[in-house]
């Protein structure tokens, strides 16, 4: 029988246990979900106030955090309640011999970095104590979290009490202090810890992962070189880990704010990017002097333009321009295929393809086009536009919520570009997302220095609201934008995001139907160019609607909109999927089947859809008699999704649905369906 905390949550399994308690799975009866729960150690439940602690835990709010919920007492025990979050820990990939493409690593120092600026920033600072492999998750999106970081809050405004070490991770302070505190007595003299040890913890986090070794230092306190285990890592990378690590607390990063800084200025840090500037510098001043040579030549007829290329060039631009506004991408590829090969050299043809991509909302397409077919091409690069290509790049991550990578982005468009408002605008709205609201602040007063609309200013005070947590002032803000932007699409996004307040404030179905009726009045009133976004909220509003009220006429609604979006040249992967999934709802199998058909027609093979036809065959075998059960079907796509799955899987995600297939093929095997 299952242990029970305060009549409540039902443990399931002992995960494991940090400097600071046990860390159990659990059932919440109530709730009808799985939690966290942590039981705080017996020989520090004297030092912290548990119940006031976890009341500012509540309220911290940042993207690669869980949400603590609750505090427990349960037989003299005290416990926290926390988000259970998806995924698994670094650990388990480094205990199975996972290693890790450098760029991906990057991303993640900067989430964890990003994530430390957020907790040494709380009144009083919450330093981790201890940060590690086993403590930092790997989601199913690509993301980090990084949990087990409660009960250890600073003591005096600066330093925390330390009530534990994890050899290989912790600072040498950190191991000195604890070394002195268990055989002293008097607490008062107890050495203590601050943020620099959450720092040098990073350094042999990220080391470890690196390398797959954990950090051993000499005897002198310093660890080995990075670049003797891994000769191939980013020079500047390498020396920003070591910095980290220095024994010594006063040579290390003093804050993590800086080892953002340093990450951010990388790549004109690295030997690459500093000899492409010179060039640049040099053409640039070629180009100067050649300008003049030009206009000299020109007056005496020397110079022969090659006017039909370039009236070809221009013809094709316009094209690809057209397909643009119409929506016709298939045929502005032939254009930029003939523009291209006319003047390879020339920026304007790729920045086009790349806008069609990100217009397209295939971000991820987008996003290589531009690192392999412009940020790679030194020609290209010389052009003289590469603000407005970083800003497609940031608009494309920020679209996939990698908001770190947008926010490097943004960076790179405002130093090429430093008097688009727009640009610092955007930038403010990711910093918002990053945790990073005083940032975020910053740059929108830098907007408004540049020019930016009242509406434009407005709209990003709601944004960052909105990611510190105030659903109901964000969506006061966006209402007003509604109301008073003469901006279509400051309107869209501000109905959008008016949507989602509605949703983090209650989820339940009169909110919902609240929702639609402010997404159905946005499609009434945004022109069509400007309406997509919205009519994809609608449509997964209806689909949320039939699913609650089991009312089909909701399902037929949402896939009405789904239609409307194709027939508008919008729709997408997710477009198709989704109508599958709303098919096999109503209980219409036969038409899922063939949506999820014409999606791998339409788009390649791609595991997620046999994933979904694997389901899609669970359901519809579930509905047949026990003796007419037939799971042929239902192996031939579960074997076709997992030969995908490790193929397509980038190193740095999971699909945690991947799992739940697997339990459902064990299930078949044991019930005789299927041979295993």
């Amino acid at each position: 029988m299952r242990k029970c905390i305060a009549n409540t949550y039902e443990i399931v399994a002992r995960i494991g246990s940090g400097n600071s308690g046990i860390v159990y799975k659990a059932y919440h009866k109530n709730l009808n979900k799985y939690v966290v729960l942590k039981k705080v150690k017996e020989d520090i439940k004297d030092l912290v106030n548990a119940r006031a602690e976890v009341d500012v835990l509540k309220n911290l709010k940042h993207p690669y955090l869980p949400l603590v919920e609750n505090f427990v007492e349960d037989d003299g025990d005290i416990y926290t309640d926390m988000e259970l979050i998806p995924g698994y820990s670094f650990r388990q990939y480094l205990d199975a011999g996972t290693s890790f493409p450098e760029s991906s690593v990057i991303i993640w120092i900067r989430q964890i970095a990003s994530t430390l600026v957020y907790l040494h920033k709380q009144q009083p600072p919450i330093i981790h104590s201890d940060l590690k492999p086993g403590n930092i998750m790997l989601k199913p999106d690509g993301n980090i979290c990084l949990i087990d970081f409660n009960i250890s809050f600073s003591v005096d405004g600066n330093n925390a009490y330390v009530t534990g070490y994890t050899k290989g991770y912790a600072s040498p302070e950190q191991i000195e202090a604890m070394k002195y505190n268990q055989n002293q007595t008097d607490r008062s003299l107890w050495k203590k810890i601050d943020k620099r040890s959450d720092i040098y913890s990073l350094g042999a986090t990220v080391y470890h992962i690196m390398t797959g070794q954990i950090p051993e230092p000499y005897e002198s306190g310093c660890v080995p070189d990075i670049q003797a285990l891994k000769p191939e890592i980013n020079e500047v990378f390498a020396s920003i880990i070591m910095k980290c690590l220095e024994p010594e607390p006063q040579k290390r990063y003093q804050q993590a704010e800086d080892i953002l800084e340093d990450l951010k200025n990388m790549p004109l840090k690295s030997q690459a990017y500093r000899s492409l500037l010179k060039k640049q510098r040099r053409t640039a001043v070629v180009l100067s002097a050649g300008m003049v040579l030009c206009a000299a030549l020109a007056a005496g007829g020397y110079l022969q333009i090659e006017k039909e290329k370039q009236s070809d060039y221009q013809n094709a631009i316009a094209k690809e321009e057209e397909c643009i506004s119409e929506g016709n991408y298939e045929e502005l590829d032939q254009w930029y295929q003939k523009a291209v090969k006319i003047f390879p050299g020339k920026a304007e043809a790729y920045v086009k393809k790349a806008e069609a991509l990100n217009r397209e909302k295939d971000y991820k397409k987008c996003i290589t086009f531009i690192n392999d077919n412009i940020l790679t091409n030194e020609k290209v690069m010389e052009d003289g536009i590469l603000d407005g290509v970083y800003y497609l790049l940031g608009d494309s991550y920020a679209q996939l919520e990698e908001y770190e990578k947008a926010a490097d982005s943004y960076e790179y468009a405002i130093k090429l570009n430093p008097e688009n408002g727009s640009y610092y605008r955007d930038y403010a709205i990711t910093e918002a997302y990053c945790g990073d609201t005083q940032k975020a602040q910053k740059l929108l007063d830098e907007a408004e220095e540049k020019g930016s609309s009242t509406a434009d200013i407005e709209y990003v005070k709601g944004e960052i609201q909105y990611s510190a947590g105030a659903y109901s002032e964000a969506q006061k803000i966006f209402m007003d934008c509604i109301q008073t932007s003469q901006d279509s699409y400051i309107q869209m996004r501000a109905y959008i995001m008016a949507a989602k307040c509605i949703d983090k404030q209650d989820n339940s179905t009169d909110s919902q139907k609240q929702k639609m009726q402010l997404l159905e009045k946005a499609v009434k009133e945004l022109p069509q160019e400007n309406n997509i976004g919205v009519l994809e909220e609608l449509a997964q509003t209806y689909s949320d609607l039939g699913g609650d009220t089991e009312d089909n006429g909701y399902y037929q609604k949402a896939l009405a909109v789904f239609k409307q979006i194709e027939s508008q040249g919008m729709g997408d992967y997710n477009t198709g999927c989704n109508m599958a999934v709303i098919y096999q709802n109503m209980g219409d199998y036969e038409n899922a089947k063939k949506k999820l058909q014409q999606v791998l027609k339409t788009y390649g093979e791609d595991y997620r859809v046999y994933k979904d036809l694997a389901f899609l065959e669970v359901s519809v075998q579930g509905e047949t008699a026990e003796d007419d059960r037939d799971y042929s079907k239902f192996k031939e796509y579960y074997d076709k999704a997992k030969e995908l799955y490790q193929k397509q899987l980038s190193a740095n995600a999971n699909d945690v649905e991947m799992d739940r297939l697997d339990e459902l093929y064990q299930q078949a095997v044991n019930s005789g369906w299927i041979s295993g």
